[in-house]
């Protein structure tokens, strides 16, 4: 038998349950939904804690290796001037605004310490442990940090921070700086207090490095294995286990970027569920609520939909009032409209769709095609690698370099590629780049197959290339083949090394004849007086006026032979050319010295130059030789020019100005011709007949080469001032 059909009141009742069965499910999921987001907003909130304490603990360490790093630079540190006395009341004054001490170790005896700024200078200092930091640093060549380490001497534990020393490429140390572990505790002090939670950082091993609060707790215990399992190479996250006080916790953790410990910030999940619980059971109660009322609403709306039909099969054809209107069939109409005009709608939007899709791929096809073509077209090499430095984009000037096409080099290493030591080298590099996250520019010389057996010397310019989350994803790099061009200037260094020495011989040789000359009269003088002295005695009678006379004539030969040995040397400090030593130098006598040399040189001849030095102040760091050659160089050059001229006008003065030296050589001659003016540094351009116009060039080299500058200018009333200026040097023993 077929079973009774349902009553309309029961369909309707069905349909109310199916429709509300929604709305119930919306609720609940809502419901859900709100204590997932409550809870991960408690999560989010413990995230942000532990990145604030991971940003103050990094900021402290990161003050640290600064402080090291930049002690690391200290000039009592560089080979030539290796200073550990002035290095060791360096170090200390810096150590002692940190409260701690810095420790040195060299390369030659990594197993003793070479200062402690902890010990007084001078005193036997202590040993140094095979595992420290600074043997860590000094052997690797990177900042090293190892966690704190009770030290029942002094009852304290203290974490280590170390940088290596580094000159030349080179490692030569390396600073270590103890850390008391209060300065690493400090950030983690108002993390408990806020929150009812435990803060503390991880180090390698599960080993505690700072805890708040207990912090005395630290040395004594390690974190449970688990913590740093579950941690494992993440960044940053959320945990939820047992914590250090072995009570279920929810944990926050982020890895320090600068020695990959771990800052954790926990709270008990009872503490954690308090934040969220009493919001969800009030939700709870009001979707029961609204449940009702919906409840109540739909057998309201079965009894008013009853009515019409109830009056219907009684014959009752006027509807009494609040009976609901049913319009089944103008909604039918509407539904079907609807029907056939949402085909039409989604078909439109589909073709737009698809058009602005066309549009962007031939877009993206297009920038493709033009950054392919542009690096294609760069002459230097262009590559790309990812992190594990395996080429993923090269152009053919980078694929040439290997003696291999584009296709052959991607997906390959430099290992699989070049020479080994070159692989290594090149490695090296990356890594240091890809660890700094900085544009870097180097410049090696390296032998590449493709380029036979021949050394190359590249210009690179390395970068970083981040992935759209601001990570570094690989390198960029462009390498420039500045062979020739280094090869050239070393040509024109060699070129310029030898017209400085023309230029020197022509002085010398111009110089000699007058220097000759000069001494000729004193010679000749003490010829004449030893001469007259002799005759005077002599006479075998004590003639006491005679005896006076010859001792006067002795004392006037002396006098002229020691003022030809003057000359000769001066002669010989100017001729003692050496290799260049620069060191500290006074202007005023060197100025001096010149006028005195070229005045030897002229011999008889009146030179009335205008000296306004002063003997004191004016220090420069310069080559003393260099820079004479470059004074008697102009002093010549004015005297030629004021050759027959009665006021010849020529004066040096030496002044300060704006923390440099200023020298003048001025002279009353005819001055400079525009067309030679604007060219007269250049080599070969001269103003006098059969010069070679080396010697200005050679001038301005000199001058250059001590971060000076010199130049040429009209003096008032005729005539012309070359001018130079040059840095004061810092006064000795500044650091």
């Amino acid at each position: 038998m077929r079973r009774p059909a349902r009553g309309l009141r029961g369909h309707l009742a069905l349909l109310g349950a199916v429709l509300l069965l929604p709305g119930l499910l919306l609720g609940g999921g809502m419901t859900y939904d709100l204590a997932v987001r409550l809870q991960r907003k408690a999560e989010d909130d413990l995230t942000t804690s532990s990145r604030a304490a991971a940003l103050a603990v990094n900021e402290e360490l990161e003050g640290a290796l600064m402080v090291l790093t930049t002690l690391a630079t200290s000039p009592h540190l560089d080979p030539a001037t290796w200073r550990l006395e002035s290095f060791h009341w360096q170090a200390r004054e810096v150590a002692a605004q940190l409260e701690t001490f810095v420790i040195l170790v060299t390369i030659e005896d990594l197993g003793q310490q070479a200062v402690n700024t902890g010990q007084p200078l001078g005193g036997p200092l202590p040993s140094v442990p095979n595992g420290a930091a600074s043997v860590i640093a000094a052997r690797t060549g990177r900042p090293t940090f190892v966690p704190p380490v009770y030290m029942p001497e002094i009852d304290r534990a203290l974490a280590i921070v170390a940088v290596p020393v580094i000159r030349g490429g080179q490692v030569r140390g390396a600073l270590a700086m103890p850390l008391a572990t209060s300065r690493i505790e400090q950030p983690l002090r108002p993390l408990p207090d806020a929150l009812g939670s435990t803060a503390f950082i991880l180090g390698p091993a599960s080993r505690l490095v700072a805890r708040q609060p207990d912090p005395e707790r630290t040395i004594t215990r390690s974190a449970p294995a688990w913590i740093s399992e579950a941690i494992g190479d993440r960044r940053r996250g959320i945990l939820r286990g047992e914590g250090l006080d072995g009570l279920p916790s929810v944990m926050a953790f982020k890895r320090l970027p600068i020695n990959d410990w771990v800052v954790v910030v926990s709270v008990g999940e009872a503490e954690e569920r308090a934040t969220w619980q009493p919001v969800v059971l009030w939700r709870l109660g009001l979707v029961a609520a609204l449940l009702l009322l919906a409840v109540a609403a739909m057998l309201l709306l079965i009894r008013r939909l009853m009515r019409p039909l109830e009056n219907l099969v009684d014959g009752t054809t006027v509807q009494p009032p609040g009976t609901a209107r049913v319009a089944e069939f103008e909604a039918l109409a509407a539904a079907v409209v609807a029907a056939q005009n949402a085909p039409r709608r989604e078909a439109e939007a589909a073709r737009r769709a698809a058009e602005e899709n066309l549009l962007l791929t031939r877009e993206a096809e297009d920038e493709r095609r033009l950054l392919k073509s542009v690096v294609q077209s760069v002459p230097e090499a262009i590559f790309v690698k990812d992190t594990e430095l395996r080429y993923v984009l090269v152009n053919r000037a980078a694929a040439g370099a290997f003696g291999r096409s584009e296709d052959e080099v991607i997906g390959r290493t430099d290992a699989e590629l070049t020479h080994p030591d070159v692989a290594r080298e090149m490695t090296l590099t990356d890594r240091a780049m890809m660890n700094s996250g900085i544009t870097q520019e180097y410049e090696n010389r390296v032998v590449l197959p493709g380029h036979g057996h021949e050394a190359r010397t590249y210009l690179t310019v390395k970068g970083p290339w981040r992935d759209s989350s601001g990570r570094i994803a690989g390198l960029v790099s462009v390498a420039r083949d500045v062979t020739l061009r280094r090869a050239t200037e070393e040509r024109l260094r060699t070129a310029e090394e030898a017209m400085r020495r023309i230029a020197r011989a022509d002085s010398l040789t111009a110089m000699g004849v007058g220097v000759a000359h000069e001494l000729n009269q004193p010679l000749t003088a003490v010829a004449n007086f030893l001469r007259a002295g002799a005759r005077w005695l002599q006479d075998d009678s004590p003639d006491p006026a005679r005896i006076g006379a010859a001792r006067e004539a002795m004392q006037e030969a002396a006098a002229q032979a020691q003022r030809a040995g003057e000359i000769v040397r001066r002669l010989r400090d100017f001729i003692g050319r050496g290799e260049t030593d620069q060191k500290y130098v006074a202007l005023g006598p060197l100025v001096a010295d010149g006028v005195a040399l070229i005045c030897a040189a002229r011999g008889e001849e009146s030179l009335p130059i205008a000296l306004d030095i002063a003997i004191n102040g004016c220090i420069v760091m310069a080559d003393e030789v260099q820079l004479q050659q470059v004074f008697v160089n102009l002093l010549r050059n004015a005297i030629e020019a004021t050759e027959g001229l009665k006021d010849r006008g020529l004066s040096v003065s030496l002044r300060q100005e704006e923390g440099r030296a200023v020298l003048r050589f001025a002279d009353g001659g005819p001055g400079l011709p525009p067309e030679v003016k604007e060219r007269l540094f250049e080599p070969f351009v001269s103003t006098k007949e059969g010069g070679m116009g080396i010697g200005l060039a050679i001038c301005r080299a000199i001058v250059e080469a001590h971060a000076g500058r010199i130049t040429a200018m009209a003096r008032e009333g005729g005539g012309t001032v070359m001018r130079i200026d040059l840095p004061l040097a810092p006064a000795e023993g500044s650091g």
